[in-house]
């Protein structure tokens, strides 16, 4: 499953990228935290954390299922909203 995941301050993008979850636990490194994914059989595991001192977020566990996103989707965490559109890729 592919994911474009961007977090927002607000109006403020801090961040935007794309990633890959697969079968095996990998790491990837975006400018403003660490985030660590695995493909499970129903959900797919994303931790978020490693964070900077100036966001004031500690760690983000999410338990997503795998699915198509037909469109952006978002999670609000008060000032921040973490934004996703999911991709099943052959």
């Amino acid at each position: 499953m592919r994911v474009d995941l961007a977090l927002f301050d607000g109006d403020e993008l801090l961040t935007r990228g794309t990633f890959r979850i697969g079968a095996a636990e990998l790491a990837d490194s975006f400018p403003v935290f660490k985030i660590t994914h695995r493909l499970g059989p129903e959900v797919t595991d994303i931790v978020l954390s490693e964070f900077p001192p100036h966001v004031d977020l500690k760690t983000i566990i999410l338990k997503m299922p795998i699915h198509e996103s037909s469109d952006w989707e978002s999670i609000d965490m008060g000032r921040y909203s973490l934004a996703f559109w999911c991709r099943l890729d052959a």
